[in-house]
């Protein structure tokens, strides 16, 4: 039953080289403002403007770079905290700021440096909606026979991606689970959610003109069926169309729309325009439901008009 929710000499040319490459120390290596160069103790990289005269304590920008050499003068690495901004940096293994990019502990950094924290937020919630699927005993039952698919997409028009899970990646029989992003609370509301062994069928639908995404449900007797839209930057589901047929007492159907008798002719053309309505079965971009694909559609950058989004 669907239920909706409201890393000797030759090494050390041969180091010479790679650090040329990677560190620009000198002016073979086009230093233009100042030269790098090793600490006394010969473990810390520094930036002198001239003989004697370090940058400490401060960022600096070198061939389009920027790096961070502390109160001794030392290059740092990895999570460095802004003095005068209080934002958390990430400098790779050659000192330089990240930008757009995963750091190795599963951060996301965007275009100015900074961690994306609501995407952060937003992929470990995902993660945990659906890995919590993987663990159900109806789940592995139902993948014996037919894995269960999901997609991420927008199914209120907020911009932010979603969650739909059906079963059967390929088929599309029945919608598992509808989930909604909420930005405000950062957190995930159910708006729709079956069990894997229920017996009726349901579809998740996109208007191709207003864009708005339809669930229809089926009893799966074709006498009972719900189109519900749903609400728009919402995170529920609104019926719109409720058709039932039952017999009467002569064994005579009677068709019923939003609970008013019609005829069967204008039933089925009622329950067609409504199929109309709800436009498209969305399928594109459905991944089967595991672990592996699970982090290739979460654990991935935002593209260009997602970024705005995910920005402090």
């Amino acid at each position: 039953m669907l239920k909706i929710m409201k890393k000797n000499k030759s090494c050390v040319v041969a180091f010479l080289i790679t650090v040329c490459l990677v560190y620009p120390w000198s002016k073979a290596c086009g230093a233009e403002k100042g030269t790098w160069d090793l600490s006394e103790n010969g473990k810390h990289w520094m930036f002198f403007y001239s003989p004697g005269n370090p940058a400490e304590d401060e960022w600096i920008e070198y061939e389009g770079k920027e790096y961070y050499l502390d109160s001794k003068g030392y290059m740092k690495t990895g999570w460095v905290t802004d003095k005068e901004d209080g934002n958390k940096y990430y400098l790779g293994e050659d000192g330089a700021k990240c930008f757009n990019t995963f750091t190795p502990d599963g951060h996301y950094v965007g275009p100015d440096g900074i961690i994306l924290k609501s995407f952060d937020t937003y992929r470990k919630a995902v993660k945990k909606e659906l890995s919590a699927l993987l663990k159900d005993k109806q789940y592995k039952a139902a993948a014996s026979q037919s894995l269960p698919g999901f997609l991420l997409i927008d199914l209120n028009g907020d911009d932010y991606l979603d969650i739909a899970v059906v079963h059967g990646a390929d088929s599309q029989e029945r919608v598992l689970l509808a989930a909604v992003w909420k930005p405000g609370e950062e957190e995930i509301i159910r708006s729709a959610e079956s069990d894997f062994t229920g017996t009726g069928e349901s579809r998740l639908l996109r208007n191709p003109k207003t864009g708005s995404v339809w669930l229809v449900a089926d009893a799966g007797n074709g006498w009972d069926r719900d189109y519900s839209v749903m609400d728009e930057n919402g995170s529920y589901f609104e019926n719109v169309w409720h058709f039932s047929a039952e017999l009467d007492d002569w064994g005579e159907p009677e068709y019923y729309v939003n609970g008013q008798k019609y005829a069967q002719e204008d039933w089925f053309l009622a329950m067609a325009m409504a199929e109309e309505e709800a436009g498209d079965c969305i399928k594109e971009g459905c991944l089967p439901l595991d672990e592996e694909h699970i982090k290739q559609a979460v654990d991935r950058e935002p593209g260009p008009e997602e970024l705005p989004l995910w920005q402090p």
